[in-house]
């Protein structure tokens, strides 16, 4: 069942992080993987990089999938990583429930690996098969490894079918760090997009979700607020079928705030931060709280807070 890995950096390319994600696939020895990388605009690869793209059999791109109920796509940054096993466990999934859209958990990228996952099995210390397996593990690899194949006995997933849930639309929109169905993928759209997304949520009848954490990921409000924006603005809320529309309005109202928050705690650049005002203020659906001028004014000019409010 081959699984496709479309790999789509946040802005310029990190060659180092590259590395280290096309070395976390390769090494989990699954045949049916293939590797793909987005570009970002005006980037193109050095000789000595295309020669390693090449000897990795990474297609500069976006893929060419043949459709079929057992081929799946992921998308993922060059920053985000995959845990040892990942592949194989969701093969089992996809051969138990094939053609379903699958929702990934994930440790956060942004913070060290091996503190979450010790902290997520010591919350499961009293599982037999976690001890087993910690034990037969412990004696043949390193800990770090020991720790992370131990997530894999935890392992174990629920069939969703409550899909209009504002609870979960965090874990089953996400450009990167889903499992999305090769025959539901629209050609025309990008492939890592909510336009991507949303029409097969909508088209569901149930989703599938992994409890635990085979990769590692950050979400896009935090990592680039602007490009996540956008992905909200090009949902139309007139063109979603019937009982969606204002489910995803509150959704984009929630992730508006979101980025508002990150924003503020990241201290982006002004011309960064003004074009993100700007553009919320042209959303169809304004955050649920109203921003503070005295906020704006601490970040911007005076001005150009009487610009925005006014």
């Amino acid at each position: 069942m081959p699984i496709y890995l479309n790999i789509v950096p946040q802005a310029q390319l990190d060659w180092a992080q590259l590395t280290t994600l096309v070395g976390e696939a390769n090494g989990q020895h699954v045949a049916d993987v293939s590797l793909s990388l987005q570009l970002p605009k005006g980037q193109a690869l050095t000789q000595a990089q295309q020669r390693q793209a090449a000897a990795w059999s990474l297609t500069i791109g976006r893929p060419t999938i043949t459709p079929s109920e057992q081929t799946y796509l992921i998308n993922l940054r060059e920053t985000d990583r995959l845990l040892p096993g990942a592949f194989k466990q969701w093969q089992q999934v996809i051969q138990q429930h094939p053609n379903r859209l699958i929702s990934l958990a994930a440790f956060d990228s942004g913070q060290p690996l091996a503190p979450q996952v010790q902290d997520y099995l010591d919350q499961h210390a009293d599982s037999r098969l976690h001890l087993t397996l910690q034990q037969l593990a412990d004696s043949k690899l390193t800990t770090t490894n020991a720790r992370q194949l131990a997530l894999w006995g935890l392992q174990n997933y629920s069939v969703q079918t409550n899909l209009q849930s504002l609870m979960y639309l965090d874990q089953r929109l996400r450009p990167t760090g889903l499992l999305l169905p090769s025959t539901q993928l629209s050609p025309n759209l990008p492939l890592a997009s909510l336009q991507q997304t949303l029409p097969i949520l909508q088209s569901a009848t149930e989703v599938i979700r992994l409890h635990v954490p085979t990769i590692a990921r950050q979400s896009w409000a935090v990592t680039t607020p602007l490009t996540w924006l956008t992905n909200l603005q090009a949902i139309y809320l007139d063109h979603l079928a019937l009982g969606w529309g204002p489910l995803i309005a509150q959704y984009q109202q929630h992730q508006l705030n979101q980025i508002l928050n990150v924003a503020g705690r990241q201290q982006l650049s002004k011309p960064v931060h003004l074009q993100l005002l700007t553009q919320i203020k042209q959303t169809q659906t304004p955050p649920i709280h109203r921003w503070s001028r005295l906020g704006l004014l601490r970040m911007l000019s005076p001005r150009v807070a009487h610009q925005l409010f006014y």
